[in-house]
């Protein structure tokens, strides 16, 4: 299993293959994005996406979008949206190397956006819940 980058001019390519694996995730807020305004905002620098492959088997089983966030003190990078299958044997790797991506980059941190079954994968990396967020339309 390997876990990558996958640079913004190849995304065209490999988007048939990423799209059905990130839309579970994104179509949570259909009424903030969806699938398309993802990858036009990968294209234009907004997200990096980040792909876990089986070499063995020549498949994605997951797909990770990050971005650098700038607060007053300090930059952060936040996996916005993650999804694929087989998280146990990738999920960790993402975070090693989303971490480096940070670390290179100044952040201080990492911040993820999930629901609450997402503590099963992320505490036993050392993740914490800081808090949740409640939706309500006006």
């Amino acid at each position: 299993m390997k876990f990558r980058l996958v640079p913004p001019d190849k995304l065209p390519l490999v988007w048939h293959h990423i799209a059905p694996l990130l839309d579970k995730a994104v179509s949570l807020s259909p009424q903030k994005i969806v699938i398309q305004d993802v990858l036009n905002a990968a294209l234009h620098g907004v997200y990096l996406i980040w792909v876990a492959v089986d070499e063995d088997k020549g498949e994605f089983v997951g797909v990770v979008t990050t971005r650098i966030l700038t607060y007053p003190r300090c930059r952060a990078l936040a996996m916005d949206f993650i999804g694929g299958s087989r998280m146990k044997e990738w999920l960790p790797e993402a975070q090693k190397a989303v971490e480096e991506h940070g670390k290179r980059n100044g952040c201080k941190f990492l911040e993820g956006y999930g629901r609450r079954a997402w503590s099963r994968f992320l505490e036993p990396l050392g993740w914490e819940q800081a808090y949740i967020t409640y939706h309500k339309d006006i």
